[in-house]
């Protein structure tokens, strides 16, 4: 594609520069000029050609960025959620080791109930062995007032021993029930852990997406700036060609004019007029400049996924907006995305029309002739700037106004 743009830039150089070094005025013959035309006509047909397929480029680039902007979005709310599961994660860590820190001071308590008791009961073996044994039973039996007594301490006596041995049992059980608690919590905390770091590792793949991501779209939108910038050079070789297909066509027409005595034999009527018109027209064009100066800044045909069904004229030196040629204004108003608009109807079928015009001069009805001023130029209706929107139809069906334009 790029070879293609500086090829057709080349020849659009060379076409001006030919027409420079060997300008209408010194030309030998109408010929010379004609073959200028010639010329000109071809460069600027390549040119377009061009164009066309530089602005599909661009229409392709912008529908490719408002992909990789729906992408970008997507891979940052994907951020956002992983960042979310992984501060979950770490406040679920946080906690599990709490609970493992708690687990571990209440099998320690129970450690050191379980070793308390346990040294009383050695406390009581020993001084049962060194009392002799059932001594305690004698000193129960003499301490005690009657039979009845006696049976009451000593079952007594076996009753705190076998609590204290219950009591053990207990606690050992409950110290087994803290274990296996804690055995699932530090189960528990190994799977936090390795949730942690596939966590991360994700981030970490998303992040190096987004870089892509983000990458590709600066690539694009520099591939972007420099096809629009190639596209303004084209327009504006475009419109110094059209100047020049302007300029050689005065000088041929210069050139054939009729002698004076000529002229007035034939102007001596409406016939005269018609005769001159159609003399314009076999030269390629009959219908006048619109504008006061500017330059095409987009021309007729697929544009941001859609049809452009004329031409657009810009930067002119002031924004008189001209009749193409003579005839009747069959509407003059606003009109949706046209804005304020008027359509001329010629003869031989031919309509013009004119859009996006912040005054409108005339009325329905009126007849205008060629160059006359009808209103200004604006930025009215569906318009991204000041300029003028011009379409030809022939017969109602729609033309390039390139190939009616002097």
């Amino acid at each position: 594609m790029k070879k293609k743009l500086m090829t057709i830039t080349t020849v659009a150089v060379v076409g001006i520069g030919s027409v420079f070094f060997s300008t209408p005025a010194s030309a030998n013959s109408v010929e010379d000029l004609k073959s200028k035309e010639t010329e000109l006509k071809q460069d600027r047909k390549d040119l377009k050609a061009n164009l066309t397929e530089a602005e599909a480029e661009v229409a392709d680039l912008l529908i490719e960025l408002e992909e990789i902007n729906v992408e970008i979005s997507r891979i940052q709310k994907a951020l956002e959620e992983n960042k979310k599961s992984l501060k979950q994660n770490e406040e679920d860590i946080i906690d599990t080791e709490s609970e493992i820190d708690e687990l571990e001071k209440e099998i320690a308590e129970l450690e050191d109930a379980i070793e308390k008791r346990f040294e009383i009961l050695k406390e009581r073996a020993v001084a049962y062995q060194k009392n002799g044994g059932n001594i305690s039973y004698i000193e129960v039996l003499f301490g005690s007032q009657s039979f009845g007594d006696f049976i009451s301490r000593v079952s007594a006596i076996n009753k705190i021993t076998d609590s204290d041995a219950a009591l053990m049992e207990q606690i050992e059980a409950d110290k087994v029930i803290v274990e296996e608690k804690k055995e699932e919590v530090v189960v528990k905390l190994d799977e936090l852990t390795d949730l942690k770091a596939e966590l991360e590792g994700m981030q970490a793949l998303i992040e190096d997406q987004e870089k892509e991501t983000k990458k590709k779209q600066a690539n694009l939108k520099e591939k972007e700036q420099t096809l629009v910038a190639k596209v303004e050079e084209l327009k504006m070789e475009d419109s110094k060609l059209a100047a020049l297909e302007r300029e050689v066509r005065a000088n041929i027409s210069e050139l054939t004019r009729p002698a004076p005595s000529t002229q007035i034999a034939s102007s001596g009527g409406s016939d005269g007029d018609l005769s001159t018109y159609s003399s314009s027209q076999s030269n390629g064009g009959y219908l006048a400049w619109p504008a006061v100066g500017g330059y095409i800044s987009s021309y007729m045909g697929p544009r941001w996924g859609r049809q452009h069904q004329g031409i657009d004229i810009a930067r002119p030196s002031n924004y008189n907006i001209l009749a193409a040629a003579d005839g009747v204004v069959v509407k003059a108003g606003h009109t949706g995305g046209f804005g304020n608009r008027i359509e001329i109807e010629h003869s031989n079928g031919l309509k013009t029309l004119y859009a996006h015009l912040s005054e409108i001069h005339v009325s329905v009805g009126q007849e205008v002739s060629t160059g006359s001023v009808i209103g200004i130029m604006g930025n009215t209706g569906n318009s991204t700037g000041i300029h003028l929107h011009f379409e030809v139809r022939k017969n109602g069906a729609l033309q390039n106004p390139m190939d009616y334009l002097k």
